[in-house]
């Protein structure tokens, strides 16, 4: 071994309570976050709607008003989904973690999806929005959706193009009744939902969302679309080899507490966001997730301290 150099703290193995501590953390903030989503129903929103939004619903001309409570409805429907399928992928993480051996990478691509599914909601429902603008970023994810699904249609074929040209019809009606255009790009395709000067994009750059909002872990959404699309350059970055050198997986203690940060920070993100909008106070739930926080890199910070020691030692001969 190279006397100038230190041994890689991830041939040293993934101490035991760093993975059984990152299940617990998981498994916590999941039943908390559910309890938090939950109680939202107590807060001030109209319908779904926070008072200034459903007070400028219900000064709408009466042509559009029906139709734009309905875009409200579909964001409260989109809303439960996507938490429902955030929830499914922090548990699947912590079944991960509890597993022999523990799975590296699909950690990182799990909590990919977690922190997608809180940045998309929290853009509908960021504090900063007026009602129109909020209207119309609406009606741009419902019809973003509803393109991707003719999109994916032709793909698995015609049997199933029928269906989803109804629902693009569907979103298409459900946004012009609310008072809304569909914008084009220059070869004529639908790309963004317009009212008066208010103007959505249906795609929007989710990596350059995430580096807006503070309590997402900085690069991790890009970090993790490597490793999500099995780019050999970010995934060698744990590659080992066995008896019969062979590569191999080897678990880092580091990417595993990264990932339930991004977790962490993602659940913040949509107390903070969903909270706010509702009218209910979100700082008891913020406050437990900042504390689990802390504890998870404090305990970050004290494995690194005795990875550190024990290269030291083996540097030393045991001595």
């Amino acid at each position: 071994m190279n006397a100038d150099a230190a041994p890689d703290p991830r041939r040293l193995g993934v101490p035991k309570e760093v993975v059984n501590e990152g299940a617990r953390t998981l498994r916590h903030a999941c039943r908390s976050f559910s309890e938090f989503t939950e109680s939202l129903a107590e807060g001030d929103s109209v319908e779904g709607m926070s008072p200034a939004d459903a007070s400028w619903v219900s000064s709408s001309h009466h042509r559009y008003r029906t139709a734009r409570r309905r875009l409200w409805a579909w964001a409260a429907w989109n809303t439960q989904l996507t938490v429902g399928n955030i929830l499914d992928h922090v548990q699947a993480m912590q079944r991960t973690l509890v597993g022999e051996p523990v799975a590296i990478w699909s950690l990182v691509s799990l909590s990919r999806v977690v922190q997608e599914g809180a940045i998309r909601v929290c853009h509908l429902y960021e504090a900063s929005l007026g009602p129109q603008q909020r209207a119309v970023r609406i009606a741009a994810a419902w019809l973003n959706g509803a393109r991707q699904h003719q999109t994916a249609a032709r793909d698995v074929g015609t049997q199933a193009v029928p269906e989803a040209d109804r629902i693009w019809e569907h979103a298409e009606r459900a946004s012009q009744q609310a008072g809304m255009s569909i914008g084009l790009d220059s070869r004529g395709r639908p790309n963004s939902a317009v009212l008066g000067s208010v103007k959505e994009p249906f795609t929007v750059n989710l990596t350059n969302i995430a580096a807006q909002r503070p309590t997402h872990l900085p690069a991790w959404y890009r970090i993790s679309s490597p490793t999500s699309h099995s780019t050999v350059w970010m995934i060698a970055q744990a590659s080992g080899s066995d008896e019969d050198d062979r590569p191999v997986m080897r678990a880092d203690p580091e990417i595993v507490t990264a990932a339930v940060l991004a977790v962490l920070g993602a659940f913040e993100d949509l107390v903070q966001t969903l909270g706010t909008y509702h009218g209910h106070e979100p700082q008891q739930a913020l406050q437990t997730i900042r504390r689990r926080t802390l504890v998870v890199v404090e305990r970050q910070r004290k494995w690194r301290s005795r990875a550190a020691e024990d290269a030291r030692l083996l540097l030393d001969g045991g001595v």
